[in-house]
């Protein structure tokens, strides 16, 4: 089965949703803070509304997806039956060749394989803060890419 990369369209919104509930679910020191037609509803709206690219994997939909909007790099979910399976990596190829100038984004300290794996496409880590800034109010951290030289 193959995963391919495209731009996402407006029926792809639930999907997407979907994919980012069950990566956050993963994430068990973040607070839930919408219910799950909340966050579906968001996803829908983003994805109408942004350039979004989704990983589309044979026999499976979608299993991941990426949203960039004015040099920042908002969201990147991978489905965890997809984790380390390169889709990640495919969908952040693909940001970066979208947007060659750079972006900017936020991770979660305690994401550590998240952190692990920007580091290592090249991401430089400009800021730590306390999480004060965020709805979750989770201690996060700044990248850039490319890191500057």
């Amino acid at each position: 089965m193959t995963t391919t990369i495209r731009r996402a369209t407006k029926e792809d919104g639930a999907a997407v949703g979907e994919v980012f509930l069950a990566a956050r679910a993963t994430m068990t020191y973040l607070p839930r803070l919408h219910t799950d037609e909340e966050t579906r509803g968001h996803f829908a709206r983003l994805t109408a509304e942004k350039e979004t690219w989704v990983a589309d994997r044979e026999g499976q939909g979608v299993v991941g997806f990426a949203v960039i909007d004015g040099g920042w790099l908002e969201h990147l979910y991978v489905h965890p039956s997809r984790f380390n399976s390169g889709t990640g990596s495919k969908l952040f190829k693909q940001a970066t060749t979208r947007h060659p100038q750079g972006f900017q984004f936020w991770a979660f300290q305690k994401n550590a394989g998240a952190r692990r794996f920007y580091e290592r496409n090249g991401c430089a880590l400009v800021k730590l803060t306390d999480g004060q800034d965020n709805e979750e109010k989770e201690p996060d951290v700044l990248y850039v890419w490319p890191a500057p030289n």
